[in-house]
């Protein structure tokens, strides 16, 4: 009888006295039942490959929604971590997918912000012992209500004694504690490196929820890749182009250090120098809109010239 008219009272107090906190429940409840609304969400989805990436992406979100529908219901609960790993080899678009789920959560509601900071060691470390920490905090300060992605999260213990990296880490974990509920971390880097990475502090795996893997895309993975950024251009492949296209994204990728989508990039963008170089040597009236548009085999180059993977912030 008691929890009928409790019930009662809190409907009563919601709807006709304090109207105004209505439409926040309201809110809270269908940000848990929506499906993830936003252009970022479409863009991941349409993204090549990634399936795991996705996979737990999604279930992170899930997971986000589901400690809101706790707190709407007043249910006392842990503050739910965020914090993510992502292990791939350079060029597996862990940088993009770190952006687009900052704008996924923007989009849903989930973070106030919702931009990605990029930071490395020597944004994190000071040059003198006690620098770092206050560095470090400064950091985490810039991105609340965002994504602070780590990139080669791995190079804080390069250090031969580990006094600067270990107090950069050290910090890092006191933040990552301090700031769960509007804000994400995300560490980047080689799988097997990461690996060691955590194992440095033993705080710190345990406050990363998510473990996402970028996987090496396949031949026909790259050349999807490959299709979508030159239709971006409003470019076409012709089936000679296309078939040597294959050729060498299919042994390029069996090589070391291959750079994934990164390559396919570098790949597209010699093709259409190529393609200028020849077209500029034809006649004027040879110069149709097909030709302007299409690339041919001779514009594939057998291999994509030598690229620095750190020129490119954000996407592959």
């Amino acid at each position: 009888m008691k929890s009928l008219f409790e019930e009662w009272y809190n409907h009563k107090l919601l709807h006709s006295i304090y109207p105004q906190y209505a439409e926040a429940k309201i809110s809270s409840k269908e940000i848990v039942k929506a499906k993830p609304k936003g252009s970022a969400i479409d863009e991941l989805n349409e993204m090549v490959g990634l399936k795991e990436a996705k996979a737990v992406i999604d279930k992170a979100l899930n997971y986000y929604k589901v400690q809101k529908l706790y707190k709407d219901k007043g249910i006392s609960t842990d503050k739910p971590a965020m914090h993510m790993v992502f292990t791939g080899n350079p060029g597996t678009a862990k940088t993009t997918v770190a952006r687009l789920f900052a704008e996924i959560m923007r989009d849903n509601g989930l973070l106030t912000k919702g931009d990605l900071y990029e930071v490395g060691r020597a944004d994190l470390v000071g040059k003198y012992v006690g620098w770092t920490a206050q560095i470090v905090k400064a950091k985490f300060k810039d991105a609340k209500g965002s994504v602070l992605f780590i990139d080669e999260a791995y190079s804080l213990i390069d250090d031969k004694d580990g006094l600067y990296g270990d107090e950069a880490i050290n910090t890092i974990v006191q933040e990552m504690e301090n700031n769960r509920e509007n804000m994400i971390v995300i560490f980047a880097g080689y799988p097997d490196k990461m690996e060691q990475f955590l194992n440095r502090n033993p705080g710190l795996r345990s406050r990363i929820a998510f473990h996402v893997p970028f996987h090496d895309y396949d031949t026909d993975e790259l050349v999807a890749i490959a299709e979508r950024i030159a239709c971006k251009s409003n470019l076409r492949f012709t089936k000679e182009s296309y078939n040597k296209l294959f050729s060498v994204l299919d042994t390029a990728r069996k090589t070391a250090d291959f750079g994934n989508g990164r390559y396919v990039r570098n790949l597209i963008e010699q093709a259409r120098m190529e393609q200028a170089n020849r077209i500029v040597q034809m006649d004027y009236e040879n110069v149709t809109e097909t030709a302007l548009q299409t690339l041919t085999a001779d514009d594939i180059p057998m291999h994509a010239p030598p690229h620095n993977a750190k020129n490119y912030k954000i996407g592959f």
